[in-house]
């Protein structure tokens, strides 16, 4: 009977937490809530101490639905923690669950408009969905903030390459190597984008 209602009230909070949310917090959090005792996983056994790096390394190894709960319980109780939202992201991109994944990661953003690595992702999003312009805006976004990284403008080059704009990726891709002048990919890369313009 205590378990019943000590279940029933946590119910009741999530309710309550949920309310509070900022907008566009992924469907799936109301979802997850109602699923958990349906789920067999008992939420006394995940430790709070340590329940975010459970979540990395599970969602590390594959298990995207234990990752996305753990992520989702972490983001009821800190819905101010952008990294929470990319974190989650990432898990839905990885399950090809693209809506959900741009929520969230346009959620990270609500609340760090200024985190390259977010735009990057949104990115890595509008990309696999085969919106290369979207994509490219995105990782334009991020070297904006950052241009320290080689792989974004890898990325960038290759939403580029995927519209046929051959010229622009080539200097995306010149930009990386500058950054990593030794990488074999980045010259590889480099080497189709020219042979394309010519």
């Amino acid at each position: 009977m205590a378990e019943l209602i000590l279940y029933l009230a946590s119910i009741l909070f999530l309710v309550l937490v949920l309310k509070r949310l900022p907008p566009r917090v992924p469907e799936r959090v109301l979802e997850q809530s109602e699923a958990k005792e349906e789920a067999g996983e008992n939420q006394a056994e995940i430790k709070e101490e340590g329940k975010e790096e459970r979540a990395d390394k599970v969602a590390e190894e594959g298990k995207f639905k234990t990752a996305e709960r753990l992520y989702l319980d972490l983001i009821l109780q800190n819905p101010q923690e952008a990294r929470l939202y990319n974190k989650l992201g990432l898990v839905y991109l990885k399950e090809k669950a693209y809506k959900d994944a741009r929520e969230a990661l346009q959620q990270a953003l609500t609340i760090e408009p200024d985190n390259d690595t977010f735009y990057n992702n949104l990115g890595l999003v509008a990309y696999e969905e085969g919106n290369f312009d979207e994509a490219a805006q995105s990782y334009e976004k991020s070297i904006e903030i950052n241009n320290s990284i080689s792989s974004r403008f890898v990325n960038l080059g290759l939403a580029y390459y995927m519209q046929k704009k051959y010229r622009k990726a080539a200097d995306a891709f010149e930009q990386a190597l500058i950054l990593e002048p030794a990488n074999e990919e980045y010259k590889k890369l480099l080497r189709d984008a020219e042979e394309k313009l010519k």
